[in-house]
């Protein structure tokens, strides 16, 4: 099944809390891994393989026309190696997978899991370069980039408006200026928020076997 096919299945299905005057949309976490045993286990090994940048390894469980990009052409390992690089130190490939399994797999269908929820259930309603989702429960919103500045809310999986580019402040890490959906603003720690643009993928049951059957986005 493809990118495509799947972005149409999840059109509808978006988990959404929002307050009764609209000023509150949340996207909480999602992990399903656990409700199937052998995708479970697929996911140890994955994260394994992960660990040990191990291109060869990560091969084996990637599907033989595994999605590298939108074009119907960019399908097979040639292409995802092109894409991704897995053996280039400066390749983001294993840095993305690792923030996959870090979000968790959310089970559209018995033979398919996807991650990360924050990409999939993204309301279509808001432009995904626009916002931020908060992948915590009670970050801290605070009123200048320092751990020293008043708290002004504390935020629980909201999504944000982003108002800037992360950027260096008092103390160690990065903070982003965002706005909530009330139009209160301040910064979060870049640790405590991610991009619905960020890479996504897709993992089917092949013949009995889990395996990697898309990974998309930036690189």
């Amino acid at each position: 099944m493809t990118t495509r096919v799947v972005s149409g299945l999840l059109a509808g299905l978006c988990l959404l809390a929002q307050a009764q005057d609209g000023s509150v949309v949340r996207l909480y976490p999602v992990d399903d891994s656990s409700r199937d045993p052998t995708f479970r286990a697929f996911v140890k090994k994955l994260q394994s393989v992960v660990e040990a940048h191990d291109t060869k390894a990560l091969r084996k469980m990637a599907d033989k026309e595994v999605v590298s990009g939108p074009s119907e052409d960019d399908t097979g390992w040639a292409k995802f190696t092109t894409r991704w690089r897995p053996d280039d130190p400066e390749s983001t490939l294993w840095h993305a997978l690792s923030d996959l399994l870090d979000l968790g797999f959310t089970r559209e269908l018995p033979t398919l899991f996807v991650s990360p929820y924050l990409v999939w259930k993204f309301p279509r309603e808001l432009s995904a370069a626009s916002y931020l989702v908060v992948i915590r429960d009670r970050a801290e919103l605070r009123a200048a980039p320092s751990l020293k500045a008043p708290v002004l809310a504390l935020l629980s999986f909201d999504v944000v408006r982003k108002l800037g580019q992360p950027e260096g402040g008092e103390g160690l890490g990065k903070w982003v200026r965002v706005s909530m959906l009330d139009g209160r603003s301040g910064y979060v720690n870049a640790r405590d928020v991610m991009s619905p643009l960020m890479p996504r993928a897709q993992f089917g049951r092949r013949n009995g076997k889990w395996l990697l059957i898309a990974l998309e986005g930036p690189n």
